[in-house]
């Protein structure tokens, strides 16, 4: 009794630790690669023995071939890693928000490692991505998105067929909601951009002689950094607010 009771916990904590570990390897925030993988594996184990007692009634009982444990464990590592690389698809907003700025302030040759890319980046977009990193913890979207992971259990069951048609168009959905919420937000840019171009570009007419777009190359990077601090707090609400709706998409109501 007491063997059959200790493997079915072990069980329970398997199939969980699957599902929570993979979620918060790709997490927004928690899944950074600055973050080093057994500090999230160590909160993904912690997390996991918490949560047995509530969720180790609800998953099927324990399978007496071992190749049914493993299809369960990968089917589970399949579900955490599909939630979290659409949590973090959300993301690009902010990557493609700071793409167009660098391009409309000319900053788009100042590249920078970026370690959420995991490569080169524009300044710009490089800033933006770790602010929106830091404003996930500063408003507990990190902890909107854990419970997500939990919740998933009561849209996604386990010895559920993955719904590869439902994660594909959802994913294609944030991507593109992400692309036109990144291009909103450098919206104010791309209008400066315009008119500042235009400006020189009847400058140059005038005076064909003077290296005009040479000279105003800093006075263009000053104003855009100008304009750029004044659209941060926006750029930050636009952000969290987008974000913040779309985890409650995997949040079961109450």
């Amino acid at each position: 009794m007491l063997q059959d009771i200790v493997a079915g916990n072990v069980y329970a904590f398997l199939l969980i630790f699957s599902r929570l570990g993979s979620t918060m390897m790709a997490l927004p925030g928690v899944g950074e690669n600055s973050v080093p993988a057994r500090f999230r594996l160590t909160i993904a184990l912690l997390i996991s023995g918490l949560v047995v007692p509530v969720i180790g009634p609800t998953l099927p009982p324990l399978p007496a071939q071992p190749i049914h444990v493993a299809f369960l464990v990968i089917t589970e590592i399949g579900f955490g890693l599909a939630l979290g690389i659409m949590i973090r698809l959300l993301m690009s907003a902010m990557h493609v928000a700071g793409t167009v700025i660098a391009l409309q302030a000319g900053l788009a040759s100042a590249m920078l490692f970026d370690p959420a890319q995991g490569g080169q980046s524009v300044v710009v977009s490089s800033a933006l991505v770790f602010m929106g990193i830091v404003l996930v913890f500063v408003t507990d979207l990190h902890l909107l998105g854990l419970q997500a992971a939990f919740d998933s259990y009561t849209m996604f069951p386990p010895m559920q067929a993955p719904a590869f048609g439902d994660f594909a168009t959802t994913a294609t959905r944030m991507v593109s909601e992400g692309f036109a919420l990144g291009m909103r937000m450098a919206a104010p840019f791309i209008v400066y951009g315009i008119v500042f171009n235009v400006a020189l570009g009847l400058l140059n007419r005038l005076m064909p002689s003077l290296q005009i777009f040479f000279i105003m190359q800093a006075p263009q990077i000053a104003f855009s950094l100008v304009v750029l601090g004044l659209s941060l707090g926006a750029i930050g609400l636009a952000f969290t607010g987008h974000l913040e709706e779309h985890i409650a998409q995997f949040l079961v109501k109450r």
